[in-house]
């Protein structure tokens, strides 16, 4: 299953890369960057600031910290901190800002062949070696990433799909050179939201390893292997389509097909040569990313907030940059406790020893704090079934279900309300909403029934409900997990059982797997509704993904031509208008309903942060240390 989601399944992947991928079957919500480039004024400061997190980073460089091996949720926190990126989120608004950067970057320009845009950065930063961070660093990571072809979230950051090569045009202009012209996923979304590190420290290192990557030789190989390969699938298909011609006239010609013969073996000879030169070159690429991942990195210069101080086998401490390039926090420094359990964390939270546990928990306290998460739970409704595609009937059920009542009374506080398509206040518009938002119980029954009798339907007996054409509306099965892969689905079924009913709807919950859940959507398509769940990104290419004519899930191409325009857009503006017109039309026509966001308890004290609630959480954002303030 892929869309523009992300398909990564770490908990550690990052939220903004989540916009260059698909929307990815939902795991574990999925922690961003803090920004720091506009602190929050103190109210008042305190010497450190204490963090638990449960279980202990591993012996990772920054070269495995963003690739698979490396990327855990300990390691980020500790370790994300560390290296500086042209430009950040603000956790307050979702924000884009620029952090290493100085102001915003060019237009994406044509440029020969392909597309070229620059960014200037800011003259003023030092790493903690004193020596200036410039746009060498920056040409440097991107252009290391790209020859050793990392995958995961480098690869994320710097898609060699589309990024051909970064260059230095001065030390203080990074100019990006583009195969073909990107999209703010790929651009405000990815590159520039990069790490980057220090040239001077990893030069040496990095042309070590890169002596194990393929060499020239094996390249034209493979080069000259698939030329050879195409010509002989073009023959081979001159000669089919010739061979079938005849047979069809009754007609055989042998010496034509002993050629056919012929050259379909030597395609499937020339296909196994190739397959062993991929081989070889996985091989060596991978032995060559090994190499630079065991790099040690003791000594290595950061530039950031915050800067190591000190650290022991349990825990480990940062202090604030003294030169504040990025603005001063509340705190003098950033502590962070390692905890073999749960138990012993909420144990020292207790006791007064800690001030905020990052890790997740199983066991909240009732004093936590929750944010809506970029887990999103929909009602999905099989394109193929004539009768759930009909946009009133879509409308009386979103009205019968009260999202407010479903996450604070049902859920419990466990789930957010998801009342759009789009979560990110960046992207969200606030004049669209779902049919009857705002309206009381009775009221949205009222008009959940007013709509269909408009549309055509009505009651017969025992209220069951009946088409426009006087027949009755056939029951329907709804999908969903089982309760113990995800109890707030399972339950969120039998709420939407029992209100559509009051309509004369009959949905009858049938509980599967997550395997079989996909299935049925991706595959067979053997489903009349569904209760689904995604990990959305924040830049929402996702409605395209879904919506945009190439998915199971969605059948016309209604959004087709927007859609196209929206994978080569680097104007924010133009991308609002363009995302704001696709929700627009699916809130009328609600191929989906949404239903709730899984929230995120944040459990801290002794804390204040300038919003109590934030899109992720303040644990998806790492506590975000820089935003903190001691209560009083």
């Amino acid at each position: 299953m892929t869309l523009n989601i992300n398909i990564c399944a770490s908990a550690a992947c990052l939220v903004f890369l989540l916009s260059a991928c698909a929307p990815a079957a939902d795991s574990v919500a999925e922690p961003t960057v803090v920004s720091a480039s506009t602190a929050f004024p103190a109210s008042a400061r305190a010497e450190e600031i204490r963090f638990a997190l449960i279980g202990e980073p591993s012996q990772v460089n920054v070269w495995e910290l963003y690739d698979d091996s490396g990327s855990t949720y300990v390691n980020r926190a500790l370790f994300g901190v560390l290296h500086p990126r042209l430009y950040e989120l603000s956790p307050l608004d979702l924000s884009f800002q620029a952090f290493a950067a100085d102001g915003f970057p060019s237009e994406v320009v044509q440029d020969g062949e392909g597309y070229s845009a620059t960014v200037k950065i800011r003259g003023d930063l030092k790493w903690t070696d004193g020596s200036p961070f410039t746009a060498e660093d920056a040409a440097f990571t991107a252009n290391t990433v790209l020859a050793f072809e990392f995958g995961y979230d480098w690869g994320a950051f710097y898609p060699k799909e589309y990024l051909l090569r970064a260059e230095a045009a001065d030390p203080s202009t990074i100019r990006f050179v583009f195969k073909k012209k990107p999209n703010m996923g790929v651009w405000q979304y990815g590159i520039l939201q990069a790490p980057i590190v220090q040239k001077a420290f990893w030069e040496g290192a990095a042309r070590d390893a890169s002596l194990l990557l393929p060499d020239d030789d094996l390249r034209a190989k493979i080069a000259s292997t698939r030329a050879r390969l195409d010509s002989l699938r073009i023959s081979l298909d001159l000669l089919s389509d010739r061979v079938a011609s005849l047979r069809a006239e009754g007609v055989r010609d042998q010496r034509l097909e002993s050629d056919f013969t012929k050259i379909q073996s030597e395609v499937l000879s020339v296909q196994a040569v190739l397959q062993n030169l991929l081989d070889d070159y996985d091989a060596r690429a991978r032995q060559a990313q090994k190499a630079l991942r065991e790099k040690p990195d003791e000594g290595e210069p950061s530039l950031g907030v915050w800067l190591p101080y000190d650290e022991g086998e349990d825990f480990r401490v940062y202090k604030a940059n003294p030169e504040f390039p990025f603005g001063a926090p509340n705190f003098d420094r950033a502590s962070y406790r390692f905890f073999e359990d749960e138990e012993s964390a909420l144990a020292a939270f207790e006791n007064g020893e800690v001030d905020f546990i990052l890790s997740s928990l199983t066991s909240v306290p009732e004093s936590a704090a929750y944010s809506p998460t970029y887990r999103a739970r929909f009602l999905v409704f099989n394109p193929q079934n004539r009768y759930l595609a009909d946009p009133a009937l879509r409308t009386a059920l979103a009205c019968v279900i009260d999202r407010d009542f479903l996450t604070a009374d049902l859920l419990e506080r466990r789930a957010a309300p998801l009342n759009a398509f789009v979560l990110s206040p960046q992207w969200n518009d606030p004049a669209l909403a779902l049919p009857c938002d705002g309206l009381d119980e009775t009221s949205r029954l009222a008009f959940a029934e007013q709509t269909l009798k408009e549309a055509g339907y009505s009651w017969g007996a025992g209220q069951n409900l009946k088409l426009p054409t006087g027949e009755a509306l056939p029951a329907f099965t709804l999908l969903a997990p089982l309760e113990e892969e995800d109890a707030l689905r399972s339950a969120a079924a039998d709420y939407i059982t029992r209100q559509a009913r009051l309509l004369g709807v009959v949905f009858s919950k049938r509980e599967a797997g997550r395997e079989a859940l996909f299935y049925a959507l991706y595959s067979s398509q053997k489903y009349d509704a569904a209760l689904m769940g995604w990990r959305l990104s924040e830049y929402p290419a996702y409605l395209c993904e879904w919506f945009g004519g190439e998915s199971p899930l969605y059948e016309g191409e209604r959004f087709k031509s927007v859609c196209q325009s929206l994978k080569s857009e680097t104007n924010p503006e133009a991308a609002r208008r363009i995302v704001s017109a696709v929700e627009s039309a699916l809130l009328t026509e609600l191929p989906f309903l949404p239903l709730f966001t899984v929230a995120q308890p944040d459990v801290y004290r002794r804390l204040s942060y300038p919003a109590p609630a934030v899109l992720n959480g303040w644990t998806g954002w790492y506590g975000a240390p820089m935003y903190a303030v001691p209560a009083p």
